[in-house]
């Protein structure tokens, strides 16, 4: 069996060109060798697999190199760079800051810096994770780290910047390495897969990246261990098996059954992702990045930050563009809010349950707090332990400009369907006047004056059926004014989006004298306005006729998808933006707002 190498050793770079994401570090580096302006003291600081200890060694290598190219690369062909090549040099040192953290190890490296070097022009001193020296070992090396022999060059590396003495890091030049990006990542291993020949999809790489986090050592790690089992293609649902990872169908597929506030395929797919073995919170976790990067998607500014490829990059942009920014706003919201309370939940899969129906029933949840102007809730009289009398309804209100005359009836029924019918009058007369039937329990006494005497109630009875005859035949005139006024007032109150674009593209008109006609584009719209039990009792209260008729009919000209053709060509994002624009209309208003320019065509 031959030896193998992995591939964060084998395809280590050697020269400053083939550093990966770090083009700022190694170009001040090459500046510095061809000025002749080395400095005594490097510290190289980042996070771990970015580079740190491979820029050390080429920069170490370059320092002695004899023959110096005009890039600031070394030769490989000098006695030094080939001693070096081959872990042979006398002049370049590697020592690990956590094995040789003491003063009696500071003490030796101190002695050994005062012999010059045998071969070449500098020692040089690599110490990695120089922060693992203790404090007594610090300061012992203060004075050697200053004022170091001239032949000396030392590069400190550390993952923990703050765990560095301000002495140690006044005395070094300071370079911060960053993560690498996934594209530079991906396009590391592309180069790999063809000198390996291995065919991987592009996906299936970036998705290797990301799990990287940043450090190309981390990601190089993960392409080992999923080339070994890939037998020579690198897919990405392999990818997805090894890493034991959500693909992103899921989440796309929970998104929309969201949107259609479909909760029968919610509770589908999460019961699909719970079978399949992935830990709930992963699966919310997961979640809110998709989230966020359909957030980043409703900007095409912001849509470069996406570090998907470009199959899954269109996914993201499509469904962007299908969903309201407010209504991504508060799925991550609540996304996040179940996220932090993850933890302390004792039923953590009916947790994330819950968080999802309140995404899905967003627009509905205060539907119960609205009460229809011709509902009025009526309060129970109190029980007491004396002899009790109802009185006749006293009515309350506002406007105490509006004289109201007094309802009575011989029996409880009769007195709470004269109440409703004496509010309904009252309220469609005059509409400042906000009524509210009151009970109040009298405790009688003997002989008491204030009880009231029973012989007028048929005659107020008489009374009240005469003025409610009188209403009946005053049929008020129906027209269209007021009643477009109230449907834009009913439109700004409802909280449903959907709603609320499906009342846009409707028409409301009067039929005859009794009849309002409601026109519609599809059978969906008809559906939601006889669902609305809200907007007709309203309709009817403004209209005051007792035979209305309210009408949903569907015309198929106001559907708006009908003039709509689907596109038979690839559409460049001005014609996008064009055919949204006819859709709806909003997003004229969204640009005109945020002063966008759409692209021009070409």
């Amino acid at each position: 069996m031959s030896q193998y190498i992995v591939s964060a050793r084998k395809y280590r770079p050697n020269t400053f060109d083939s550093v990966v994401g770090q083009k700022h570090v190694t170009d001040t580096l090459r500046h510095s060798l061809l000025s002749n302006q080395v400095a005594h003291a490097y510290l190289f600081c980042g996070p771990r697999g970015v580079g740190k200890t491979t820029v050390a060694r080429i920069l170490a290598r370059a320092i002695n190199c004899e023959n110096l190219a005009d890039t600031g690369e070394s030769c490989n062909a000098c006695a030094s760079c080939k001693t070096f090549d081959v872990n042979s040099s006398y002049n370049i040192f590697e020592l690990d800051g956590a094995s040789n953290n003491s003063v009696e190890n500071i003490r030796a490296l101190v002695e050994q810096v005062r012999i010059p070097p045998s071969q070449g022009t500098y020692k040089v001193y690599i110490i990695d994770e120089v922060h693992m020296l203790s404090s007594a070992a610090f300061n012992a090396f203060l004075k050697t780290l200053e004022e170091p022999p001239p032949y000396v060059k030392f590069i400190l590396a550390t993952t923990e910047k703050h765990k560095i003495l301000p002495t140690i890091l006044s005395r070094c030049q300071s370079f911060d390495f960053r993560r690498i990006p996934v594209p530079s990542i991906v396009e590391h291993l592309k180069s790999i897969c063809a000198s390996e020949t291995i065919q991987a999809e592009e996906e299936a790489l970036v998705i290797i990246s990301q799990k990287g986090d940043g450090s190309l050592r981390d990601s190089l790690s993960i392409f080992d261990r999923i080339a070994s089992q890939s037998k020579g293609k690198i897919t990405y649902a392999g990818v997805l098996d090894s890493l034991q990872l959500l693909d992103y169908d899921y989440f796309f597929k929970m998104t929309d059954a969201l949107m259609r506030e479909d909760m029968t395929e919610v509770f589908l797919t999460l019961s699909d992702i719970q079978k399949r073995g992935f830990d709930g919170e992963a699966f919310i976790s997961g979640y809110s990045e998709h989230l966020r990067d359909i957030l980043l998607c409703k900007d095409t500014a912001t849509a470069t930050i996406l570090t998907h490829g470009d199959k899954i990059k269109s996914r993201y942009l499509e469904q962007a563009t299908a969903i309201q920014k407010s209504t991504l706003i508060t799925y991550l919201d609540l996304a996040n809010h179940c996220e932090i309370d993850y933890s302390r939940a004792l039923n953590k899969w009916l947790h994330i349950e819950m968080a999802l129906v309140r995404m899905c029933y967003m627009h509905r949840r205060v539907e119960s707090e609205y009460v229809a102007p011709a509902m009025i809730e009526k309060k129970k009289p109190k029980q007491q332990s004396t002899v009790e009398k109802k009185s006749e309804p006293d009515f309350t209100t506002v406007n105490q400009q509006a004289e109201l005359p007094s309802l009575t009836a011989d029996s409880p029924e009769e007195t709470e369907s004269g109440i409703h019918k004496k509010e309904s009058r009252i309220k469609s007369h005059n509409s400042d006047v906000l009524v509210v039937p009151r009970t109040e329990t009298i405790t009688t006494t003997p002989g008491d004056p204030s009880i009231p005497s029973l012989k007028g109630l048929g005659m107020l009875r008489q009374k009240a059926a005469d003025l409610h005859a009188e209403e009946k035949k005053k049929v008020p005139e129906l027209t269209l004014p007021p009643l477009l006024d109230f449907w834009d007032g009913y439109l700004e109150r409802h909280t449903s989006p959907s709603f609320k674009q499906t009342m846009k593209e409707a028409v409301i008109q009067l039929g005859d004298a009794k009849t309002i006609i409601i026109r519609t584009g599809h059978q969906t719209g008809k559906n939601r306005f006889n669902a609305e039990s809200d907007l007709f009792d309203g309709l009817r209260e403004l209209a005051r006729i007792p035979e209305l008729q309210i009408l949903v009919e569907i015309d198929p000209v106001l559907d708006n998808s009908r003039e709509l053709e689907k596109p038979k060509k690839l559409l460049s994002d001005r014609e996008k933006y064009e055919l949204l624009s006819k859709k709806n209309p909003l997003m004229v208003t969204l640009r005109e707002k945020l002063d966008l320019i759409p692209d021009q065509e070409d």
